[in-house]
């Protein structure tokens, strides 16, 4: 062998040395559970930092390798519906797949995602009229699935690399609790600031209540038993949306998306949503508020909710 093609060879060697090693590092800490062989670090660790990070990229992770027949999908206001109580109730084994800040068509791309990988019975999902919006739009789940199909895009991920950090330190530092919010700072926040977000510039979404009426007949031809929730927000942000004059379309929304499966409603004027206390912020109720939005789910006589019919 000579010179010049040894000196290339321990080149490229030093090149490749540092590539190698990452990847044995992503695949050893393995923070979304992506190859799901690792042990190294503790699944609290992990999901401390990934769920934090990427809740999306997690929870559809956590989905592919341990599928249920029942799921329920939608954003991070379904994240407190109690699955243990959905056990009690029916003895189904419920997943929440969510996703903070998921955008409604991400939500239908979730249902064709968990159908990819589990023969479904029952599914929940979560929505609201703040998510029926042309305007309210993603395309995130496009690039889990691109990821799940290539793990070069999963080992080489900017998200990845800043989580396996986190993990670590999670691992050898201990979890750290996460500093308390000003509640009232954030729900004035909230009712200012993402109102605006959601409700000043609207128009109505053709192409997606197209693909979710498209998911409604999926199901019926399939016996797949679909639940629709309309999630409930306090009064205050609800009234947002009259300010901006969107009134007609929310009645709209809840004529086109009742025969789409079972919808319970519970974002009218009610008990919880003239209620403070009944939410951590605005969009987001409390753990016994979830327990009752499950209870009329799934018990003969509806409390709160209203069937849509």
């Amino acid at each position: 062998m000579n010179t010049e093609l040894k000196i290339l060879l321990r080149k490229g060697f030093i090149f490749i040395l540092p590539i190698i090693a990452w990847v044995c590092i992503v695949v050893t800490i393995d923070p979304f559970n992506y190859f799901n062989l690792s042990k190294t670090i503790s699944q609290q660790s992990k999901e401390k930092s990934a769920q934090k990070l990427n809740s999306l990229l997690y929870n559809s992770l956590q989905f592919k390798n341990h599928p249920t027949s029942s799921v329920i999908i939608g954003d991070s206001r379904i994240r407190r519906l109690p699955i243990e109580r959905i056990k009690e109730l029916t003895g189904d084994d419920y997943y929440t797949l969510h996703s903070n800040a998921a955008k409604l068509n991400e939500i239908i791309d979730l249902f064709w995602l968990t159908n990819k990988y589990a023969k479904l019975e029952n599914v929940i999902i979560g929505i609201n009229f703040n998510l029926y919006n042309e305007y309210a739009y993603s395309n995130r789940v496009a690039d889990v699935q691109e990821m799940i199909h290539n793990p070069f895009i999963y080992i080489f991920n900017w998200n990845v690399a800043e989580t396996v950090y986190l993990a670590l330190k999670n691992e050898f530092y201990g979890i750290q609790k996460n500093d308390r919010r000003n509640k009232e700072k954030f729900w004035k926040h909230t009712i200012s600031t993402v109102a605006n977000n959601h409700y000043s510039k609207y128009r109505h979404p053709d192409s997606t209540i197209k693909r979710l009426r498209e998911l409604g007949e999926y199901c019926l031809k399939n016996k797949i038993n679909l639940n629709i929730i309309v999630v409930p927000h306090h009064k205050e942000f609800h009234d947002r949306l009259v300010d901006f004059k969107l009134t007609k379309e929310e009645i709209q929304f809840k004529e086109e998306i009742r025969s789409i499966g079972r919808v319970i409603d519970f974002d009218y004027p009610n008990s919880i949503t003239n209620c403070k206390n009944c939410f951590t912020d605005p969009i987001h109720t409390t753990d016994s508020i979830s327990m009752i939005i499950v209870n009329d789910l799934f018990t003969d006589s509806l409390v709160v909710g209203k069937l849509l019919q």
